[in-house]
């Protein structure tokens, strides 16, 4: 990727990933070391709080799991964790998607606007399309959007959705469906993330399937203003 390359990234989302701040970004390459390229899929936009904290600690801890997890979320076309991991010669990452912290989502102050400009842009299968508008509906500040997979990767759900960035947003749009097939899969890839089925037959409602033990973090998200 060339520096021209580099600067269309960072034109093209003007926040921070994690903290949706405007102010002071930086373009974070996730691996680091040897593997560090200017390959899209290793590209992450930080703010400068959010680039420090992650390289430094601090009173405000940023993990890699997480940024792993926004990269997802606002970049999923060029989501690509087997790649990332063979920049390294491995074949997976030592860490998986992680839980946004509340003092991070706290702090979000960027007008959704700028979320719905990189959301235009996405286009997907009817079932998909369907689940997002239904659970924008209910959910506003979900700003969901249909994955888009990167090519040759099974490691993005199906729908991101920015403003719930804790749940792992799996759809169904079938007849018939083997449930714990499906969560068992949702949940070998989603890390620390809350796993949410999405699955509707026809003429009938959406209905939510996930684990009753994560349904407490699953509330904080749908409910959060």
């Amino acid at each position: 990727m060339t520096s021209v390359a580099l600067q269309e990234f960072a034109d093209e989302f003007d926040f921070c990933f994690l903290c949706w701040s405007q102010a002071r970004l930086h373009i974070h390459h996730m691996v680091q070391g040897a593997g560090r390229k200017h390959e899209r899929f290793n590209l992450c936009r930080l703010c400068e709080r959010c680039h420090r904290a992650l390289h430094d600690g601090g009173s405000l801890c940023v993990t890699k799991g997480q940024v792993l997890t926004v990269k997802r979320l606002h970049d999923p076309e060029h989501y690509d964790p087997k790649a990332m991991a063979a920049l390294q010669r491995k074949h997976g990452l030592a860490y998986d998607p992680e839980c946004l912290p509340q003092e991070i989502l706290s702090q979000r102050r960027t007008p959704p606007e700028v979320l719905l400009m990189v959301n235009s842009r996405q286009k997907g299968a009817r079932g998909e399309r369907e689940a997002a508008a239904v659970l924008n509906e209910f959910v506003p500040h979900a700003l969901a959007r249909r994955a888009q997979q990167h090519s040759g990767t099974e490691t993005s759900a199906d729908l991101v959705a920015p403003g719930t960035p804790n749940l792992w947003w799996e759809i169904k749009r079938v007849q018939k469906l083997c449930l714990p097939t499906v969560m068992q899969k949702a949940q070998a890839q989603c890390g620390q993330l809350v796993p949410v089925v999405l699955h509707r037959r026809n003429d009938e409602e959406w209905l939510v399937p996930l684990p009753l033990s994560r349904i407490q973090e699953f509330a904080s998200q749908v409910t959060r203003k």
